[in-house]
């Protein structure tokens, strides 16, 4: 369970990108469809600190958040490195053999329940 710490830098975060790709000229209701929500449900999560909202947090974050990849020194999504991370060791190609090896010991890894380590 995330202390509240934790949860307070994932909602600030959230929260973060959303406005700021609201001040870049999206509007809420582009917002909204881009994460499956209404715009009045993004409008209240964005204007109202008490609404309970971790649900559309969680769906800015999905669509949204980006790291840098160490091996492919590109930002990726968290799925996308799941999807290097928690594949089978590739046999057949050198090159994904590396990058797969690359991955088992990225602190970006994710579990196989989907969180980061």
């Amino acid at each position: 369970m995330p202390s509240s710490t934790e949860t307070t830098a994932v909602t600030s975060n959230a929260r973060a990108i959303a406005l700021a790709l609201i001040e870049g000229g999206m509007t809420k209701a582009q917002l909204g469809r881009e994460i499956g929500y209404e715009r009045a449900t993004v409008s209240r999560w964005i204007n109202e600190p008490d609404y309970n909202g971790t649900h559309i947090e969680a769906a800015v974050l999905e669509r949204f958040s980006r790291f840098a990849c160490p091996h492919l020194k590109a930002d990726i999504t968290p799925a996308q490195c799941a999807s290097y991370a928690l594949r089978p060791c590739p046999t057949c190609n050198a090159r994904e053999v590396r990058h797969w090896k690359s991955c088992q010991t990225c602190p970006h890894k994710p579990t196989k329940e989907g969180s980061a380590k």
